[in-house]
């Protein structure tokens, strides 16, 4: 199973915040190669803004080399930018993770950005807790 994880994801695991035990159990899944974690190249940039606003510059560059190190990085480039343009989804950079995931054949997105599980897209997005949900469904068949 291949899953794109959206940006938030990875902040709720990195930073170790409330609620983010099942995004740190996908992350695991993702080490132990249980499942193929990807993430966009933009994302990269965004945990360490992100990080770096929160925690620090260490600890911003701890969570790139981790993310770099787990993940399988996904282009951004101006073909999906393009296509991401004429996607039904109305969160720019929602259509764009959508457009890669897409390129990628993914099977899942997992996020928590409520709007973007209720928009349709090319790719199911669900939330960590869903996501882990269907896995343990199918390893129990």
């Amino acid at each position: 199973m291949t899953v794109v994880f959206d940006t938030n994801v990875i902040i709720d695991a990195a930073m170790g915040r409330s609620g983010s035990e099942d995004a740190q159990e996908l992350i695991r899944m993702v080490v132990n190669e249980e499942i193929t974690g990807l993430v966009t190249a933009n994302t990269i940039t965004d945990i360490h803004y992100i990080v770096k606003k929160h925690c620090g510059e260490s600890m911003a560059r701890e969570a790139v080399v981790n993310t770099l190190y787990v993940f399988d990085i996904v282009p951004v480039d101006g073909e999906a930018c393009s296509i991401a343009l004429n996607e039904p989804i109305a969160d720019y950079e929602d259509a764009v993770l959508a457009v890669c995931a897409a390129r990628e054949e993914a099977d899942y997105i997992v996020t928590r950005d409520r709007a973007f599980l209720s928009t349709p897209t090319p790719v199911p997005a669900m939330t960590p807790t869903d996501l882990l949900h269907l896995i343990e469904e199918s390893d129990a068949q």
